[in-house]
């Protein structure tokens, strides 16, 4: 498996722009990688909340 498959929890910024990513699956094993790579995870269940709004006319 792929270091860069999974969503990671990101742990550390840095002022030059690493990022430290911390796996949560992997116990405390962590990695710096270059900001500018990061993309947002995409894969696997999102969690969706909903919300109902009941629109009245004004009386």
């Amino acid at each position: 498996m792929s270091r860069w498959s999974g969503p990671f929890v990101i742990k550390e910024v840095f002022p030059h722009g690493a990022v430290e990513l911390l796996d949560p699956g992997g116990g405390n094993q962590s990695f710096k990688v270059n900001g500018q790579r990061l993309k947002p995870y995409k894969g696997g269940e999102l969690v969706r909340h909903k919300a109902a709004f009941l629109l009245h006319d004004p009386p």
